[in-house]
């Protein structure tokens, strides 16, 4: 079977845009959370800390499904597992200034996180879409 390498330049250069662009968000929560923790502000080392694991969280999931598609195996429950994930970890940071940091901390909520929000909001219909195909799939194998 020839390999698609289309895919794998697609999702290669993907990749690199995602490191790039999650990089400076990653150093953005990295240093307050390094700083809350020296002053020993344990409320908010747990805000940045919860945000830097959804950061982590997504970036996985990402690689993970990434992965699946160069495989050419799209429909997968890994799949749409993995969208479901990502769609609750893009909505940890909302919950996460709006309890920890509005509530505790006093800290306004960043308008970018409206941002956020979206994004899990299209992850839930991008799950729901692959839950769909692998359930049309599963029931295509079954089919003589």
């Amino acid at each position: 079977m020839k390999k698609n390498t289309s895919i794998s330049f697609i999702t290669g250069f993907f990749l690199y845009f995602l490191c790039v662009s999650y990089y400076n968000h990653a150093s953005d929560i990295y240093s307050p959370l390094k700083q809350s923790i020296m002053e020993g502000n344990i409320s908010m080392a747990v805000m940045f800390g919860l945000e830097l694991l959804a950061v982590l969280t997504i970036i996985t999931s990402i690689i993970l499904v990434v992965n699946n598609i160069i495989k050419e195996r799209f429909f997968t429950k890994r799949n749409f597992i993995c969208f479901y994930i990502m769609g609750i970890a893009f909505y940890i940071p909302i919950f996460d200034y709006a309890i920890i940091g509005r509530m505790i901390c006093n800290i306004d909520i960043p308008m970018d996180y409206a941002l956020y929000l979206a994004a899990g909001s299209f992850m839930f219909i991008l799950a729901q879409i692959f839950h769909y195909g692998y359930r049309l799939k599963e029931e295509q194998e079954l089919t003589i």
